[in-house]
């Protein structure tokens, strides 16, 4: 999954599934996401939140 696919999903108001979250860490973990994407990522859960489910496979 790419992550500006799981950017945009979120920016547009979106829940993410656990599959995306850990695809995203695993890109920032990996060195493979940038730090422009991290700021976009940041910044749409800023402005959109993010439930329970999320926040628990973030974590």
């Amino acid at each position: 999954m790419l992550p500006q696919e799981i950017i945009r999903h979120k920016r547009d108001g979106h829940r993410l599934s656990p599959h995306e979250i850990a695809a995203f860490i695993d890109g920032v973990t990996s060195g493979t996401v940038t730090d422009g994407q991290v700021a976009a990522f940041a910044m749409a859960v800023f402005f959109n939140g993010m439930n329970r489910d999320e926040a628990v496979a973030m974590t």
